[in-house]
């Protein structure tokens, strides 16, 4: 990354331990987010149906909000030590984090499958956000910012393996979606051995389909 690609993201970081105890010295005016961002949670419940497990938990819209919600929540590894299904969805405001949503209608998510010993989730769940409201998927050389494709993110918390998902409300333009996964990539700090798939939404739960793409 550049230092103008990185500037967002080091202002992002320098704010956490200001939120550490939850509050913001008053003289300082807070700072802004590109976009506003809602946090949700569920834990599926046989005696509901999945849209009536899903918490709607936060919205944020400034760094320093971002980082209160951030340090007060359980981290993936502490959920996964339950031992039970359990979902994180980042998604900015007014869209819903499922399939059906207009926004992600025609979109698709680059899966990362982490595995259910990855010591590494925790950070990785946290660099796909900081990305994410740090606007680090978009570059100055950028004809437009390709931030706009992105929706939100998921972290999924399985006994068989934990997955961490972007996702797109971009499909069919292979161009942009291939520079977004190189880019999650990035941020992410991947091993070269360490792969990411791209799948369509409606495609993805037959499980017999070959990726669209993959980085």
């Amino acid at each position: 990354m550049t230092d103008t690609q990185q500037q967002p993201l080091a202002q992002i970081t320098n704010q956490r331990d200001k939120t550490t105890n939850g509050t913001v010295d008053a003289i300082n005016p807070k700072s802004p987010l590109e976009f506003t961002w809602t946090f949700w949670y569920i834990k599926p419940d046989k005696r509901l149906s999945w849209e009536q497990s899903l918490i709607n938990l936060i919205d944020v819209s400034f760094v320093e909000d971002f980082w209160a919600t951030y340090n007060h929540l359980a981290s993936p590894s502490r959920l996964s030590q339950n031992k039970s299904n359990s979902d994180y969805y980042f998604f900015k405001k007014g869209v819903r984090p499922m399939w059906e949503d207009k926004a992600n209608a025609n979109g698709g998510r680059w899966l990362l499958t982490c595995g259910n010993q990855d010591n590494k989730l925790d950070e990785l769940w946290l660099e796909t956000l900081l990305g994410m409201i740090g606007d680090c998927f978009s570059h100055d050389t950028d004809a437009e910012p390709l931030s706009r494709y992105i929706t939100g993110c998921v972290v999924a918390i399985r006994t068989r393996g934990h997955k961490i998902a972007l996702w797109l409300s971009e499909a069919h333009n292979g161009t942009i979606v291939r520079e977004i996964g190189r880019r999650w990539r990035s941020i992410m700090n991947l091993p070269s051995n360490l792969r990411i798939q791209f799948d369509m939404h409606n495609e993805s739960s037959s499980g017999s389909q070959r990726p669209m793409y993959e980085e």
